[in-house]
């Protein structure tokens, strides 16, 4: 365990370094003694030095945290160290299987690594509709839905009769009256669905505050939609196909919904809910066929360069 006079030290020549560093990215000229390739730590045959150190701290940290951060970088290296210096000593049979493992990683790295990048820098990322639907048409064993899905629009609001009572407000036959046109408003909104009746809805949704869903192309899992809204559903597969908008209070909130469209668990999933899968699945066999080309590329002209060779069996 280091002294506090020698935890001072070491954090006070850290931020040194690591100021010098910091100046020095400025352009600003200001060498260091102790910095560069000069050793901070050894270990064994191990040798950690200045350079690499700062290279580890990270470049926004103030010099007190740099050199907080440093001192746990040695540390952390220094006792890693230890533990491979032990790893090696009791492994010595396995050391030429490890080595191998490590060779063979690097290989994949390197080459998953250029690969990638040779793709991401020339594969076509737009898939038609012509593709995505004859894609579809093709495969439809593929997109078996294990929910319902549903296309569907709703809102919920804080009951108002609820929240007068909590407010000791009294609460109307009036009030009512003028709750249940509103109810009937919303509802009929709903019903329209169209293009002049759902903006009505938002507006209002904005203005009372009200939580609400009202993207008409959004597919959703009939699981995830009851996390959002408390539906109580006893005949599933009827209800979550009637157009009819439904009103319901739960938890002294008002809930308006109305089921756009349903894709039945068991069935093949709407197109625009496997959409996103098969664009994948499509560039995914744009990317195959990219590498594979590459690949045969490459190897016909290491070939006809003269660069492989082999004796045969």
């Amino acid at each position: 365990m280091k002294s506090g006079a020698a935890q001072g030290a070491l954090a006070a020549a850290l931020a040194a370094a690591i100021s010098a560093a910091w100046l020095a990215s400025c352009g600003t000229p200001e060498p260091s003694e102790r910095f560069g390739a000069d050793l901070v730590a050894q270990a064994y045959d191990q040798q950690l030095t200045w350079d690499s150190l700062a290279s580890w701290v990270p470049d926004d940290l103030g010099l007190e945290d740099s050199a907080a951060f440093a001192e746990r970088v040695i540390d952390r290296w220094m006792r890693e160290q230890v533990m491979l210096h032990q790893a090696r000593q009791h492994l010595q049979a396995e050391r030429a299987q490890i080595e191998r493992s490590l060779e063979a990683y690097r290989r994949s790295l390197t080459i998953n690594t250029y690969e990638t990048r040779y793709v991401e820098s020339r594969l076509d990322l737009d898939v038609s509709d012509a593709e995505i639907q004859g894609y579809y048409d093709s495969h439809p064993e593929l997109f078996t839905l294990h929910d319902h899905a549903v296309r569907v629009l709703y809102a919920h609001v804080p009951s108002p009769k609820v929240l007068a009572e909590s407010r000791g407000q009294g609460w109307s036959k009036k009030d009512q009256r003028q709750w249940e046109a509103r109810v009937n408003e919303v509802t009929g909104w709903l019903a329209q669905g169209d293009s002049a009746s759902i903006p009505e809805l938002e507006r209002w949704c904005i203005a009372q505050g009200a939580m609400h869903h009202l993207d008409h192309e959004a597919w959703w899992d009939l699981r995830d939609l009851l996390d959002d809204v408390p539906l109580s559903l006893y005949r599933v597969e009827d209800q979550i196909q009637s157009p009819a908008p439904l009103t319901f209070e739960h938890d002294g909130r008002v809930y308006f919904v109305r089921f756009l469209e349903a894709g039945l668990k068991g069935r093949t999933a709407p197109l625009d809910v496997a959409r996103t899968q098969i664009t994948e699945l499509l560039l995914q066999a744009r990317r195959q066929v990219m590498l594979d080309a590459l690949r045969d590329t490459l190897y016909q002209q290491a070939w006809a360069r003269g660069e492989l060779r082999r004796e045969n069996l």
